[in-house]
């Protein structure tokens, strides 16, 4: 068939025959194949682009040389020895050659806008020949699309810029097939159209905006988000939630989404707040203020929860809600001018690019006046069944106040033990026992006084303490406690006119001057496990006086009661009073009560 193709083929060119209306016009020597017509006719498929496409056919060289091993034609009238003599065909032989399929009337054709996104529709031409079963297949660039081989062909995104074409192939049981080009489109980027935007939140500084974009249309775009203060970009906001800042305050603030799609042309919308970015607002709780409402009280504050961070604060204390005047720390310490009041503090909280905000706490009770003396109360008795105690409220001041008292077992109240003085009862036995006093007066501070306790156990065997020693200052004096239930544990309180001195607590005692006038006594305590705390106190001593010399041992400083520094010089004996010249640089060898104790004793006055 090959062979009778190029006899018709060598046939037509030189008769110069027009194969059909496709075919080049008679005489011009173009080849007779159309364009977009692929390989020779029932030879196979040949691209346009490949050689010797569309070129002019030379005519055969009756003359030129054949390849060795090629045929010859034989001369006319002869027989080519080479061929067999005609006979039927035998079984399952080809029979008569079939004829070639010859190019389209009509090349293949695209309708439809060669756009990324969009559908075209493919045509396989117009082809004469009958019986021919078509393929179609879709190609971007000449290289065939997987799968596209259908007349319709979505273009997708890959075939942006490229040229697409249609490749249909007619075929025919026992000819070659003939592929047939559709003439090439160049197509162009889809349109993307991104989805609406939304932008919620309110516009104030601290205060979050958020943007949403719907589904673009083709959906799978990736989007990309830019915040804009009046326009401009603001760096690194690039998220779907933006958090105002001070330097929005006034600014129109939007939010950009980019959509892009691959093969897609690019795609901006652009959403804004309604209004101007407005100061923001703070946000705190009120104060609270710790302290008791006495004058004399400091009072604190406790101040959080101020939001955002980095709010600066200011105080201010107010009584009955006027402001105190230079009271605007974060303590204030209650005055007389209180007395009477109510305290409030007040805090303002400023930031920038927020609406200060002042925030007040609540007010404190009406300020009391504190008692200016409230002692702790003191037990007289002895503790043991039976027996009395008494208790001394001491001087409460300022007078007058009115005291109450509550007599207390184990730290808990006596049922009708409300007076001064209390009868202690079996139910006493083994527990402790104190009293409460309680001071009141109008526009002052209720105050509660509880003395010691006294424990309620067993009754000791005591004896009165002795006082050994003479009532002079500088002289030691010694306690002789007597003899107590064996076992006993004592302890001494030396006593002045009745009053404790403080640390005086051995069984001996050195009179000082503070004692000089006064009297003194020792208290002495005994306590066992299971017994009842015994108390006895010697009787006081005479007044102390103080000696007319003292020696001070060693010591540069004499005592108050004998402050006369006498000092030998040589042979002479020389007293120094207070303020001398020499009194400061004078170390005594004795300290005299007086000038003339002195004089007394053989010293004469300094004479400076």
């Amino acid at each position: 068939m090959r062979k009778l193709l190029g006899v018709l083929l060598t046939a037509g060119l030189v008769l110069g025959l027009s194969a059909s209306p496709a075919l080049a016009e008679e005489g011009t020597g173009d080849a007779w194949i159309p364009a977009g017509i692929a390989g020779d006719v029932g030879t196979g498929a040949l691209d346009p682009a490949e050689p010797g496409f569309g070129e002019t056919a030379e005519p055969a060289d009756p003359g030129a040389p054949t390849e060795p091993g090629a045929p010859t034609a034989p001369a006319p009238g002869e027989s080519d020895p080479g061929d067999p003599e005609p006979r039927e065909p035998g079984p399952g032989e080809p029979g008569d050659p079939v004829d070639p399929i010859p190019a389209p009337e009509q090349l293949p054709a695209v309708t439809g806008t060669a756009q990324v996104g969009q559908t075209v529709q493919g045509t396989p031409g117009l082809w004469l020949a009958p019986d021919l079963e078509f393929a179609l297949q879709w190609q971007l660039d000449g290289a065939d699309v997987p799968g596209a081989t259908g007349e319709r062909f979505l273009l997708p995104g890959e075939a942006s810029g490229k040229t697409l074409r249609l490749a249909v192939t007619a075929s025919r049981a026992g000819a070659e097939p003939v592929t047939a080009y559709s003439a090439g489109l160049r197509v162009s980027p889809g349109t993307l159209q991104p989805g609406a935007l939304s932008l919620t939140g309110t516009a104030s500084v601290g205060q979050q905006l958020s943007v949403a974009a719907r589904a673009s249309v083709p959906s799978g775009a990736r989007v990309q988000i830019q915040w804009k203060r009046n326009g401009a970009a603001i760096a690194g906001a690039t998220g779907v939630n933006y958090t105002l800042t001070a330097k929005d305050l006034g600014a129109t603030i939007s939010a950009t989404v980019t959509s892009s799609l691959p093969g897609y042309t690019t795609a901006a919308l652009t959403a804004r707040a309604a209004k101007p970015v407005a100061a923001g607002a703070l946000t705190a709780p009120a104060p609270k203020i710790s302290g008791s409402a006495v004058v004399g009280t400091t009072l604190t504050s406790s101040v959080s929860g101020w939001k955002p961070g980095g709010v600066a604060l200011k105080y201010q204390w107010k009584r009955n809600g006027a402001a105190i005047a230079k009271a605007t720390g974060s303590r204030y310490t209650l005055t007389s001018a209180d007395a009477g009041k109510k305290i409030t503090l007040s805090v303002t909280g400023a930031l920038t690019g927020y609406t200060s905000r002042t925030v007040t706490s609540t007010a404190t009770a009406t300020v009391l006046r504190p008692l200016t003396a409230a002692p702790t109360p003191t037990i007289s008795g002895t503790s043991k069944v039976g027996a009395k105690l008494t208790a001394a409220p001491g001087a409460w001041k300022p007078a007058p106040v009115a005291l109450s008292y509550q007599w207390l077992r184990n730290g808990a109240a006596i049922s009708g033990a409300t007076k001064s003085s209390y009868t202690l009862t079996k139910a006493d036995g083994g527990a402790k026992i104190s009293v409460r006093v309680t001071g009141k007066k109008s526009g002052y501070v209720t105050t509660a006084k509880t003395s010691g306790t006294r424990s309620i156990p067993k009754v000791l065997g005591a004896a009165k303490p002795k006082i050994s020693g003479s009532a002079l200052a500088g002289s030691k004096l010694t306690v002789n406690r007597g003899t107590w239930t064996s076992g006993t544990k004592l302890s001494t309180q030396w006593l002045r006119n009745g009053a404790v001195i403080r640390g005086a607590t051995g069984t001996s005692y050195t009179l000082g001057g503070a004692d000089i006038g006064k009297r003194i006594t020792v208290r002495v305590v005994g306590t066992k496990s299971g017994y009842s705390t015994a108390t006895q106190t010697s009787a006081a001593t005479a007044a102390v006086k103080a000696p007319a010399r003292y020696n001070p041992g060693g010591s540069w400083n004499c005592p108050a009661w004998a402050p006369i520094k006498g000092n030998q010089n040589g042979k002479e004996w020389i007293y120094h009073v207070p303020g001398g010249a020499y009194y400061s640089r004078t170390k005594p060898e004795a300290c005299f009560s007086s000038a003339s104790a002195a004089v007394a004793a053989g010293y004469r006055a300094s004479k400076r």
